[in-house]
């Protein structure tokens, strides 16, 4: 009889212990997802501060170089081509930190989502409930999902790097020339800048939105990992 409880309580724990650790994982895996989605908030809302003032300060470059081109002057084109390339140098270093920090969000994706696959191969093993199961389902969605948000959002972040060094180097070579052309291409150069800055803008808020989303869900998955436990 004593061989037979202390046999059962082996089991017992056998089943459970694993269990316990993997609910302990997941409650350690879910605080950092917490953790990083609140820092990817406050990093949008000063982005989106930040691109409000790049986009008026170059408005306002644009009013500068309206009448400068209205008067022909060159004194004052050559100041606003100095402020514009003063401008490109900061949005490029800017840009190198923003596109290395997306790639590293690729790469914390793909952890991610092995992660997910080594726990449902796991759940699958120790006979895990229909519930849980599901849930694993839904955050390996949920992982291949944002691995493809983050990937987009890197491939965009290089492009925007290469129009910025492009339009820095043809303005290089503008303020170089002084001749009837200069302020058309001046215009020209501004106005792509402007562009690029108003794109951004848009880009950033539509991020303000996929973090709060992924928050929402994390939270989400915290409440369902209390039920489960409970």
């Amino acid at each position: 009889m004593k061989n037979s409880l202390i046999l059962l309580v082996l089991l017992s724990l056998s089943v459970a212990l694993p269990n316990l650790a993997l609910a302990q994982d997941d409650a350690a895996r879910n605080k950092v997802e917490r953790a990083r989605d609140r820092q990817d908030l406050r990093q949008d809302r000063r982005q989106i501060a930040d691109d409000r003032g790049d986009l008026g300060a170059l408005l306002r470059l644009q009013e500068h170089l309206t009448l400068a081109t209205q008067r022909n002057d060159q004194a004052s084109l050559k100041r606003v081509e100095k402020q514009m390339l003063a401008h490109l140098r900061a949005e490029l270093g800017e840009s190198k930190r923003e596109t290395a920090q997306a790639k590293k969000e690729v790469r914390e994706d793909r952890r991610e989502q092995r992660s997910d696959r080594k726990e449902i191969r796991e759940n699958r093993r120790e006979d895990a409930s229909g519930a849980e199961r599901a849930d694993d389902r839904h955050d390996l969605r949920d992982d291949r999902r944002d691995r493809r948000d983050d990937r987009r959002d890197a491939a965009q972040q290089q492009a925007d790097r290469d129009a910025k060094q492009r339009i820095a180097k043809e303005l290089a070579e503008l303020r170089e020339r002084s001749d009837d052309t200069t302020f058309a291409d001046a215009q020209r150069l501004l106005d792509e800048l402007i562009a690029l800055a108003k794109a951004e803008q848009l880009e950033n808020r539509e991020e303000l939105g996929e973090d709060r989303r992924e928050l929402r869900e994390d939270r989400r998955e915290t409440r369902e990992d209390r039920k489960q436990k409970g």
